[in-house]
């Protein structure tokens, strides 16, 4: 990500980020994605729009975050529905995690900010076997 720092604008994504649509997750659960009761981590999860979304249907969702700043706005967002979101700091590069942790891993509207190669391994270690990597990115633009 060079040296860019999102935590400074950490308010203005909690405030005006849009989020993912239900559409998303229901769509996604036909692929066993988000299930109730599914390890999941949410990587670059920012104020958690992804986290939260999975956790509000049942998923054990888990943000993780470079910035402690959007952490925080993630957790005044989860506190402010009454959901108890996992946070942690850190990069999708270096995951903090054990081999086969997590039966889904999410990335939304940030793939792109990664070191692509060495995040997908991380990720694929991370993983338990048979799961699921989904990369989101949400249309800002037309139908």
């Amino acid at each position: 990500m060079g040296n860019i720092d999102f935590g400074r604008t950490a308010d203005d994504y909690a405030r005006h980020r849009a989020g993912f649509p239900p559409e998303l997750f229901r769509r996604l659960q036909a692929f066993d994605v988000g299930l109730p009761g599914q390890r999941l981590l949410d990587i670059g999860s920012g104020t958690g729009t992804l986290a939260r979304g999975f956790a509000a249907r049942g998923a054990d969702a888990l943000a993780l975050d470079k910035a402690a700043p959007l952490l925080a706005a993630a957790r005044r967002l989860a506190q402010d529905t009454g959901m108890g979101l996992m946070l942690v700091q850190g990069v999708a590069e270096a995951l903090p995690f054990h081999a086969n942790s997590f039966d889904v891993v999410t990335a939304g509207q940030c793939w792109h900010w990664f070191d692509r190669a060495r995040a997908a391994a991380e990720i694929f270690r991370a993983l338990k076997p048979g799961g699921a990597l989904v990369i989101a990115q949400r249309r800002y633009f037309g139908r």
